[in-house]
């Protein structure tokens, strides 16, 4: 992370970045002002290497969410919980505040670009009284958001590799054990990638953008072509069920904005990689953009595909495996090659996924730690030169992830619970920098132009996100059944509170005592003082 502080002021070239004081930044050659590079690495011991370029970036994020795939895997939702235009009509609704969601962050990486994201951005965006604790607690949330993803993708990993060997053999009866196995074998690779095999990452990122790309081309195309008979354009656009118990279907089109928000998410994940990506300030805004807008567009073609492709509807209540695409594969395709070969690209991309995740998450979690806001602080935040790796910061991740498993063998009703909460708390970890900005009255500072810059919608648009965060958060607590059981009962509620205890418990027992941005401060203003030296003997 204190690589990152370097590049608050890397790339100063760029014309429209002013300083606090209000001095436009004229364009100044390399040798003068440096790549930033050597800024960034030059005092610090701990500072990772600038490896990533924007598609190494955009590989990442897009491991991290595959929303066409995504989307495919909540094709259950169209028997009974809305049907097919409630999963359409939806993802249109949800994914216009998704979207929003991503402008704005865009907007704030390209004005402090942090590999902490939301801890930095809440301590920059409160009022100085309340900045360290509301930056520990958004900076608590968006660990435990990254870690329940973690272990929601490894799972879902697990799910996958058995319905696949379900497909090809229907009689073998997987056990519990079976899954957390698989479970820790993803975990464990994904881990030990991310450790011995760092400098690869990069390549991993542009390979992941071809694999799941391709993919997802390859799919699609291979259920229009196969699937018979076509659905019809009623089934796709007006015929709702609602087969949830709920009286109201407005109660259960918004319960099925789930598949979007768990498809279209993690926008501050590119962030995380903000010391490893030259130019922060421009490639950030870029990647997240650009990234998540074709996100939700191929997720538009690919509700539109799974609609009409759907040729037996009633066998998605009880797909082959538990995955409801891998039965769609099964029914559509009509083809055992096609059908095993589509789930096994499936299979390998949720696989590179949980590395990608992997990845973020160690970042966010070293560049936390390094605010002292988790216990061994230092070693978790530190780096490891020779590997090029938070070693750490993934071990802690790793760890956090395969403790969660172990809830499979108490209940899996809790593991789903715990795995799906991380929306939850990554809407509700984006409240506290988002109305610190709202409520800031100079926004980013007198005289400062974000390179991404929204203008006079940047206002408005926040507050959209305010109060998307909090609906959004309110109803992914609602359960979608009624009336509720044991079994279907949300538990997000409760892992949120559960979250919040453990933070507020290490509040009180270390963080409160240790958790600091002074030495963030003190460098800022030793860098603005060096910017405004050589400013003057530029003008000189």
């Amino acid at each position: 992370m204190k690589g990152v502080l370097k590049n608050e002021l890397s790339h100063r070239n760029e014309n429209s970045s002013k300083l606090n004081a209000g001095l436009e930044i004229t364009e100044f050659q390399d040798s003068e002002m440096g790549e930033g590079s050597d800024i960034q690495d030059g005092d610090y011991d701990n500072a990772l290497e600038q490896n990533f370029d924007i598609w190494g970036v955009v590989g990442i994020v897009n491991g991290s969410i595959a929303t066409p795939l995504t989307l495919g895997t909540y094709l259950s939702t169209v028997i009974g919980v809305g049907g097919a235009p409630f999963f359409f009509y939806a993802y249109l609704f949800a994914g216009f505040f998704c979207l929003t969601t991503a402008f704005c962050i865009s907007e704030m990486a390209s004005v402090h670009p942090h590999s902490s994201a939301l801890v930095y951005w809440s301590q920059m965006f409160s009022p100085p009284k309340y900045a360290r604790p509301l930056a520990y607690f958004s900076g608590i949330l968006s660990c435990a958001c990254y870690i329940f993803g973690t272990a929601a993708t490894s799972f879902f990993v697990a799910d996958l590799v058995l319905g696949l060997v379900d497909m090809r053999h229907p009689d073998y009866v997987s056990k519990t054990f079976h899954y957390y196995l698989i479970f820790l074998v993803s975990v464990i690779l994904s881990a030990l990638f991310n450790i011995y095999a760092a400098r690869l990452l990069p390549l991993l990122g542009r390979l992941t953008n071809y694999v799941f790309n391709g993919t997802a081309i390859f799919t699609l195309i291979a259920l229009l072509a196969r699937a018979h008979p076509k659905q019809t354009a009623a089934f796709a656009f007006k015929d709702v069920t609602n087969e949830t118990g709920w009286s109201s279907n407005g109660v259960v089109f918004f319960l099925s904005i789930l598949p979007t928000t768990a498809a279209v998410a993690l926008f501050d994940g590119a962030c995380h990689m903000t010391d490893e990506i030259p130019n922060p300030k421009k490639h950030i805004p870029m990647v997240i953009t650009y990234g998540y807008s074709g996100a939700y567009l191929t997720g538009v073609v690919a509700i539109l595909v799974y609609n009409f492709c759907i040729v037996n509807s009633d066998n998605l209540l009880a797909p082959v495996g538990g995955i409801p695409l891998f039965q769609l594969y099964v029914d559509s395709m009509d083809n055992a090659a096609l059908s095993t070969v589509s789930a096994l690209f499936i299979v390998v991309c949720y696989l590179m996924g949980t590395i990608s995740i992997m990845t973020s998450a160690s970042r966010l979690v070293m560049a936390f730690a390094e605010f002292k806001g988790l216990p061994c602080g230092d070693a978790i935040g530190s780096v490891n030169k020779k590997l090029n790796a938070p070693v750490w910061a993934i071990i802690f991740v790793t760890i956090w992830s395969i403790l969660i498993g172990l809830l499979i063998f108490a209940s899996t009703t809790a593991l789903n619970a715990v795995s799906g909460s991380y929306i939850s708390t990554m809407y509700v970890s984006y409240l506290i920098p988002f109305v610190g900005l709202v409520f800031k009255k100079d926004r980013f500072g007198e005289g400062v132009k974000p390179l991404f810059n929204l203008g006079r919608w940047g206002k408005p648009m926040n507050i959209i996100c305010i109060f998307w965060f909090l609906f959004a958060s309110a109803w992914l607590c609602v359960p979608t059944y009624v009336p509720v059981t044991a079994d279907t009962m949300n538990y997000t509620i409760v892992v949120l509170f559960i979250t919040a205890i453990v933070a507020a418990v290490n509040w009180f027992a270390y963080a409160g005592k240790h958790f600091s941005f002074k030495e963030v401060i003190q460098f800022e203003e030793e860098e603005r003082i060096e910017e405004a030296e050589i400013i003057q003997k530029h003008e000189d």
